[in-house]
């Protein structure tokens, strides 16, 4: 992992505030929150997340991919029992609990090989009433499938179209590879800003996924 970070992460644990090693605010360090914000604002120029409303910290991605679920599907069902997921296959193994614990159905829609792109069809073919959010992992576990722009406008089409919100699984963001390839955020698609939570993790960002860090950020 990357030793600067290890370093820098001994040093505010040994010498630094001593609010790192106390119970933080459940939405984690105001600190850190700010400097998330920082961060996506120099990752992607013009984006800004408001650190007290619209960044929050969880012990891992995998916790955040949980919240943003439960958050989403709490929301939905709140609206008319639309309790459904849309989920692309194949997917990594966490997916169903954190559907479990949502609780949800999972509504899949299967890619292929060998390029395990998005197809637009099957996607709105998966939506029914019940349908309440979209699942998107770009770049992709297992596949390593890096969603394409024309996929991300069918992704969001569908989701205006059908008043749906998405939790968009990032945590590869920094890992994406190969000459022309290049990550895009589900959010930046017109009308996807203000019905998407962003998932991300430190872990992934640093190599240090021990740390078991990540977070969310979602426009309010």
């Amino acid at each position: 992992g990357s030793l600067t970070a290890r370093q820098a992460a001994a040093e505010a644990l040994l010498v630094g505030s001593a609010a790192a090693n106390q119970y933080s605010a459940p939405a984690g360090l105001s600190e850190l929150r700010e400097e998330v914000s920082r961060l996506y604002a120099r990752l992607y120029p013009g984006d800004a997340y408001d650190p007290a409303s619209e960044v929050v910290i969880c012990t891992s991605g995998q916790e955040s991919l949980n919240a943003a679920l439960r958050a989403c599907v709490s929301e939905q069902v709140s609206r008319g029992g639309r309790d459904g997921v849309i989920v692309f296959e194949p997917y990594f193994p966490f997916t169903q609990g954190a559907l479990d614990n949502a609780p949800a159905v999972m509504q899949p829609v299967r890619t292929h090989a060998p390029g395990f792109a998005i197809d637009a069809a099957a996607l709105r073919a998966a939506v029914t009433p019940r349908t309440g959010t979209v699942l998107l992992n770009s770049p992709h576990n297992p596949t390593g499938h890096v969603a394409s722009e024309a996929e991300l406008a069918a992704v969001a089409e569908v989701c205006v179209e059908h008043d749906l919100l998405a939790v968009s699984d990032e945590v590869y963001e920094h890992a994406v590879f190969g000459e022309g390839c290049r990550h895009r955020r589900l959010c930046d698609v017109p009308g996807m800003r203000g019905r998407t939570i962003t998932v991300s993790s430190a872990g992934k960002l640093f190599s240090l996924t021990g740390w078991r860090g990540g977070g969310g950020v979602g426009a309010g």
